[in-house]
């Protein structure tokens, strides 16, 4: 069994004692239900499991009165057990196919606080974002996000090295591990943090067979799209989606979303529902530009102009047909690629921590891969996938709005020089960490 950090999080929302029914948000394949059913296996006596895909025949507790104690008399009775609700976790999979038992939360916010109740769904933010119905106020959420680099340094054992990075984090300190992690978080760039992908790497040791299950995952990402749109609007999202590491590598060196990568006369009119969508479903992330790097960010927050990224690494190089030897080259061409690999991996562990990032700059001038909150103020982070760098963008951004320091995510070792920071790629997650605690 991976160790996730959801475990933390679904115990502290067990203890809390203002507690609702929790919503799990996330892409298909990233863990929502086993993290779930683990938990719940260990923190309470029996869980009723509802799978509404496997068993739409549940649905039918739903359709008369969504009184709590109507709805638990029908669950039990459906299920064929006799259930202690006094002692029972009920867990309802898949609710964003059935309308009733989504509305059903409210009520057992309002008259059955004390029944722990948890409601997942792997297109449950499409649902919402098209159906617009959602109690509000009365559930608490959290968002299940593929596993992170420290997740994955402990599935492969790291655990103690990733604990001497954090360390070294804390003191911008020389870290011995250094190279052992680089490795590792090569290895992430392709596997990613798809739990199941993760699971084969570590049980063969080898990027294929992690690649067979992220081919599977893409497919079913493409079933989706025709199975939860209409016929045009698939059409748009697939060509979106497809477009994707064609925008992350482009020639200009910027990784801003362009239209016209997507299709022919595509502008945002037409297509910006598809990139809705896709942000809804969590299968990519969105950074939109800031024209100011002043405090609050949101203010200055131009959502007109923004980078699509893809939640998973893993996704993206199966998308490239990545290799491991493809990030040793030298070649300026391929130094494209591996920058935008690199960016996109710096934003998924920036995710991870619910860190939201921003983007300054235009390509014609100087641009700032990301621009975040710190405790300490505005601070530009620069990303660079190897060693050799410099930071003229993030220093003219800093210089430009007074920022503490500059923030480089790169290759090299930590460290700090004047009012430069350096973070090992692998160590990124770890500014998403400090972020949080602006």
């Amino acid at each position: 069994m991976l160790e996730r950090k959801m475990r933390q999080k679904l115990e502290a929302w067990k203890n809390s004692a203002r507690r609702k029914p929790l919503v799990i948000f996330g892409a298909r394949q990233t863990g929502k239900t086993t993290s779930v059913l683990a938990f719940a296996h260990e923190a309470f006596q029996d869980v009723a499991y509802i799978d509404f895909y496997r068993q739409p025949q549940l649905k039918a507790a739903f359709q008369g009165s969504l009184e709590p104690a109507a709805v638990l008399a029908a669950v039990a009775a459906l299920l064929q057990k006799d259930i202690d609700w006094n002692h029972t976790l009920l867990f309802m999979d898949e609710i964003q196919a059935c309308d009733e038992a989504l509305t059903s939360l409210k009520y057992f916010c309002q008259d059955m606080p004390d029944l722990p109740v948890i409601a997942a769904g792997s297109m449950l933010g499409v649902h919402v974002a098209r159906n617009g119905s959602f109690p509000v106020g009365y559930v608490d959420m959290l968002t299940m996000h593929p596993m992170d680099f420290e997740e994955f340094a402990w599935a492969q054992g790291q655990k103690a090295a990733f604990d001497l990075a954090r360390a070294s984090y804390g003191q911008s300190s020389f870290c011995p591990v250094h190279d052992q992690l680089m490795e590792t978080y090569r290895n992430y760039l392709l596997v990613g943090g798809m739990p199941e992908a993760v699971q084969a790497f570590c049980r063969d040791g080898a990027v294929s067979s992690a690649r067979d299950v992220l081919e599977n995952i893409r497919t079913a990402y493409v079933a989706d799209m025709a199975k939860y749109a209409d016929a045009a609007d698939a059409a748009k999202i697939l060509q979106t989606w497809e477009s994707l590491p064609e925008q992350l590598a482009k020639e200009s060196g910027s990784t801003k979303f362009q239209w016209k990568k997507v299709a022919i006369g595509a502008k945002a009119e037409r297509y910006g529902t598809a990139v809705d969508w896709l942000a809804a479903s969590g299968i990519v992330s969105l950074c939109t530009q800031v024209t100011d790097g002043i405090s609050p960010l949101k203010a200055f927050e131009n959502p007109r102009s923004f980078k699509v990224y893809v939640a998973d690494t893993g996704l993206l190089a199966a998308a490239y047909q990545a290799r491991p030897s493809d990030f040793d080259g030298t070649d300026h061409r391929s130094a494209r690629f591996r920058g935008g690999m690199a960016e996109n991996y710096v934003m998924q562990q920036l995710v991870s921590t619910e860190t939201k990032p921003y983007y300054w700059g235009m390509q014609s001038t100087y641009e700032v891969e990301f621009v975040v909150q710190m405790p300490s103020g505005i601070v530009p982070v620069e990303v660079k996938s190897g060693a050799h760098v410099s930071s003229p963008s993030a220093l003219r951004f800093a210089d430009k709005y007074g920022s503490p320091e500059v923030i480089r995510v790169t290759a090299k070792n930590f460290g700090r020089s004047d009012s430069v920071r350096n973070v090992p790629l692998y160590a990124a997650l770890l500014i998403g960490e400090e972020a949080r605690s602006a």
